[in-house]
């Protein structure tokens, strides 16, 4: 799929229903019932100043204390936790006293306060003293952006100015819809810079092109034509937002969940953030009478918040995508992440969708509950998505190996617990936290081959080494997709690596086949997701995992004359700890099912 909006209206107006589908019956209180355990756990952290105190940490960490305020002035708002307007008025006004005085106790990325305490004087500003309100609109509105912020031009090189700028925009258009400060200048000038950033598929480009800083990126942008911008810049915005939205639709799983990819990966505020943009898209298509894709907005929206919602309601609640103990931090990146800020920022998100959701749309199917389709990435991001069958598959075709592997890092089945078969891919050298030994290699579901001195090289240990990557479309109907991707590089003892999936209610058919022999297929079969053991059973031909109800089947098919074995070591990825089973031929060919019941 190519995304044109031909080939997307194309789509909808098939106006296929899924068989059993219904709407969820949910309202945006779906934000409010998640965000409440959130805010009411974070109250406990609050120091006498009005602080919020990392519970791990020991300390404040950045932005815990604004995101603290904006989640919890959307709750009073909503009419909840008016229990608490004492306590968020305590952290409003250190919040803003903060911000003002950055110049005397600097603040790491100050751009993330200012909407977010923006949304706490919407909330508090008819609860607040007269002289304590006047006081927050002093605080937020007196002061230069260009002076106060980190990422603008007179302190930074324009090339790493990137995504924090968007909070920026964002913070500036909501205080001038309130008359708080009017600095459009700003809005424009950073605007225009912000452009260069964005790719065909209109995601936006981070360093390292993590995939959640296209869409928080994103995210601010919508917000910033919400809160009413329409400046030089607003056809553009327009335009770039709408095809962002509709890439959105095609690469989200059909569990609900955000793409793996990058750093600040599997963690709540991904879906929080994406439920955010669909509502926002919805509301856009509703208003031209794009009813249709409306409707597959609003659904992905509600989608991506239910994907979530069993870790929320854990107590105490998780912030990432595994069971382990919060203050094992496992799946945390190295430097930042931290449980009280990425907790709030979860409320905090929920809290934007709710005031930009409109609850007068009707649901109708997302595409990845119809399926039929091949959406590819292919310079930046470096991604393939497919969705048929209630199956939705993501391949990373150049892993980020602090991050990600090079293959097949994810397969889905709607209404399976995402990580019953895989999520992510996994690294031999996280730039995350694990609470065990990291494995040995980069691992990802596929080929890997063993030459005349038993040495094994895999495919998900190369990426800079891969010269060329060939996608082949053969077939994206909703009853079958078919696809294969070619490898060419310079591997060890390798120099061509095929993959030919086949997708279908028997699940995922996936012929691997390299230009020598001795061919190998690795797959991660989870151990524990931190809070709940899976059952391992090895066969001749193939594995079984039990886990929480359901099982996930990995079959060699062909050839007759293949080995099954297990690696030594166990391997984790921010959702778990892994086994790694494989199977093992003399010849250059292998073909694998993999299944989720």
């Amino acid at each position: 799929m190519t995304l044109t909006m031909n080939e997307i209206k194309r789509f909808f107006k098939r106006k296929i229903i899924p068989e059993n589908w219904k709407p969820t019956g949910l309202t945006k209180e779906i934000y409010v019932k998640l965000s409440e355990p959130i805010v009411r756990q974070a109250v406990a952290w609050q120091d006498e100043e009005g602080r919020i105190i990392d519970p791990f940490m020991k300390e404040e960490t950045s932005t815990t204390t604004a995101r603290f305020v904006g989640a919890l002035g959307f709750l009073i708002s909503a009419g909840r936790c008016l229990d608490l307007v004492d306590v968020c008025i305590k952290s409003m006004d250190k919040g803003c006293k903060d911000l003002y005085y950055s110049f005397k106790r600097p603040l790491p990325g100050p751009e993330f306060y200012v909407k977010e305490l923006m949304r706490g004087y919407l909330a508090l500003r008819d609860k607040a003293g007269k002289k304590l309100v006047r006081r927050w609109e002093r605080y937020l509105g007196e002061y230069e952006p260009e002076k106060k912020y980190a990422a603008v031009f007179s302190k930074m090189k324009p090339e790493n100015i990137r995504n924090f700028c968007t909070f920026a925009l964002a913070g500036e258009e909501f205080k001038n819809s309130y008359k708080i400060a009017d600095n459009i200048e700003f809005i424009e000038k950073y605007l225009r810079h912000t452009k260069k950033f964005f790719t065909e598929f209109g995601m936006y480009r981070d360093p390292g092109d993590p995939m959640t800083y296209d869409w928080v990126a994103r995210m601010n942008l919508s917000l910033l034509k919400f809160f009413g911008y329409k400046g030089k810049n607003s056809k553009w915005l327009n335009e770039i937002l709408k095809k962002g939205g509709l890439t959105t639709l095609f690469f989200l799983s059909s569990t609900g969940e955000a793409p793996y990819g990058g750093r600040s990966n599997q963690l709540h505020h991904n879906e929080a953030t994406i439920a955010l943009i669909c509502e926002y898209e919805a509301r856009r298509y509703n208003q031209i009478g794009e009813k249709e894709i409306a409707g597959a907005f609003k659904r992905a929206a509600r989608l991506a918040t239910l994907s979530i919602k069993k870790w929320l309601s854990l107590s105490p609640i998780r912030n990432i995508k595994n069971g382990f103990p919060p203050e094992i931090e496992h799946g945390r990146e190295l430097s930042y992440g931290y449980y009280s800020a990425y907790s709030l920022l979860i409320a905090s998100q929920l809290g934007f969708a709710y005031l930009v959701a409109d609850d007068s749309i009707e649901e109708k199917p997302a595409p990845s509950e119809i399926g039929g389709y091949v959406l590819y990435l292919p310079d930046a991001f470096h991604k393939i998505f497919s969705t048929c069958c209630g199956y939705h598959l993501e391949i990373d075709t150049r892993g980020d190996q602090r991050y990600d592997a090079t293959g097949l890092g994810r397969i889905h089945k709607s209404s399976i617990p995402s990580e019953s078969g895989l999520s992510t891919s996994i690294v031999s050298n996280p730039n995350y936290r694990v609470c065990v030994k990291p494995s040995s290699r980069n691992i990802a579901i596929g080929p890997g081959w063993e030459n005349a001195r038993r040495e094994r090289y895999w495919l998900s240990d190369f990426s800079k080494e891969i010269e060329e990557i060939k996608l082949k479309k053969i077939r994206e109907e909703k009853e079958e997709t078919e696809f294969n991707i070619t490898y060419k590089g310079k591997f060890k003892d390798c120099t061509m690596v095929s993959e030919t999936y086949k997708i279908n209610t028997k699940g995922v058919e996936i012929t691997y086949k390299i230009n020598k022999n001795k061919i190998l297929v690795q797959v991660p079969l989870l151990e524990t997701d931190g809070l709940n053991k899976a059952k391992m059973e090895v066969g001749r031909k193939g594995f079984k995992v039990s886990y929480i109800g359901h099982t996930y089947d990995v079959k060699c098919i062909a050839p007759e004359d293949v080995n099954t074995f297990l690696e030594p070591f166990s391997a984790p990825n921010r959702n778990g700890i892994y086994k790694i089973g494989g199977f093992k031929t003399k010849g250059n060919q292998i073909k694998c099912n993999f299944s989720l019941h």
